[in-house]
């Protein structure tokens, strides 16, 4: 009953609850009578492999993306809502399989696993680069992009890959009775619904069980001449020499071997995103291009290649990065301003503005109003509360 207990309460509460209505705050706030009842119907799940129908279900809510389109199905943003239960359930299996699944698993992969983040990842890739410049060598490297990783796991394959690396053949039933006959609705923030869908493959990629899922997927994933940095389904290879035809051929035999192993397993990958990127401190050759083979196509080249979520041309990275920092910070400090300071200022200011000792409050207002902006101390009072207050008008 402890796992059970602990489960529960690593849900997050103010989550939007699923099919079933029931939200995460019942859960986390139920007596201990029907608290000690629920972990035994848990139990009796696990027992009997059986889970509720409406488990099954997901209600997938479509956000459009901010300035794109409408009409085009690609500019939505899916969020998948399951029942709450059933994310304690998964919460359950995944205290019960990681601490076995997690030393078998490749060094290169490092999503989501214990003492390893997205930085040391990138951190890695970064070093080898540099290595190779030191080494007075050139660098290519494949960034390798899956068409709907998760939603395409061949569920036949993941039981023979959970049944290699998982010794309890009842845990294995179980999860695959979790993963499989599961089905779907689609509303995009309205009332109405789609037809109810059924998936045939794919594995539960809004859970923590569904990414270490994903990772025991891949746990085979073949050796290649290339070093391979792997984060989920965020793949790169990357292979360094003195000659630009070793390069690319080595990339490409890697990349034939990795398409081969993909194929086998019903995974593919996206032609057009899958890039190929150069790195080397030769000038004359700043505009030199990989070509790197895959399904007899050359591979697309970007030469500010980006690795979750770093442009490795550290340039670019930080002119990017400066913007989207002043963006966000003018914009805290606006909200915050006008949430704080002059909301407490305007309190009862009707009451007393006519008072002589408002020049005891003006000072701090007109603080507030520079710091947001930036500016020094001759600007015009005028100004910094048009700037601050209506910034639209600016």
């Amino acid at each position: 009953m402890l796992e059970e207990l602990v489960a529960i309460r690593c849900q997050k509460p103010g989550k939007s609850p699923g099919l079933d209505s029931i939200i995460t705050e019942f859960m986390l706030h139920i007596r201990s009578a029907l608290k000690s009842w629920f972990c035994d119907f848990l139990s009796s799940c696990m027992r009997q492999l059986k889970i509720p129908k409406i488990w099954r279900r997901a209600l997938i809510v479509a956000i459009p993306t901010p300035e794109k389109p409408l009409g085009d199905p690609k500019n939505y943003r899916p969020i998948s809502l399951l029942c709450v239960p059933f994310k304690i359930l998964k919460r359950l299996i995944y205290a019960c399989v990681d601490p076995i699944i997690d030393p078998l698993l490749p060094q290169e992969q490092a999503g989501f696993l214990h003492v390893r983040s997205t930085v040391d990842q990138v951190t890695l890739l970064a070093q080898d680069i540099e290595d190779s410049f030191s080494a007075k060598k050139k660098a290519g490297a494949v960034f390798v992009d899956f068409t709907a990783a998760y939603d395409t796991i061949w569920q036949r394959g993941l039981t023979c890959h959970l049944l290699q690396l998982l010794p309890d053949r009842h845990m294995v039933r179980m999860i695959m009775e979790m993963v499989s006959n599961r089905s779907f609705t689609l509303t995009t923030g309205n009332s109405k619904r789609s037809r109810l869908r059924r998936l045939k493959n794919g594995v539960l990629q809004v859970s923590v069980l569904g990414l270490l899922l994903y990772n025991i997927y891949l746990s085979d994933l073949p050796t290649t001449a290339s070093r391979k940095y792997a984060y989920a389904d965020d793949l790169a290879i990357m292979h360094a020499n003195g000659d630009w035809q070793a390069v690319e051929g080595v990339l490409t035999k890697d990349m034939a071997t990795v398409g081969e192993y993909l194929q086998t397993w019903k995974l593919k990958i996206s032609n057009t995103k899958t890039v190929s990127a150069t790195f080397h401190l030769n000038n004359k050759e700043a505009k030199r291009e990989l070509k790197v083979i895959y399904n007899n196509e050359t591979l697309p080249f970007f030469s500010e290649p980006k690795y979750l979520g770093v442009t490795l041309t550290y340039c670019r990275h930080l002119k990017s990065l400066r913007k989207k920092l002043t963006s966000r910070l003018e914009t805290t400090l606006r909200i915050a301003t006008l949430a704080l300071v002059h909301s407490t200022a305007e309190y009862c200011a009707p009451v007393w503005c006519r008072s002589a000792h408002t020049c005891l409050v003006d000072p701090a207002i007109k603080d507030a109003l520079r710091i947001v902006i930036g500016c020094l101390r001759p600007t015009p009072e005028d100004l910094l509360r048009f700037v601050v207050l209506e910034p639209h008008c600016v």
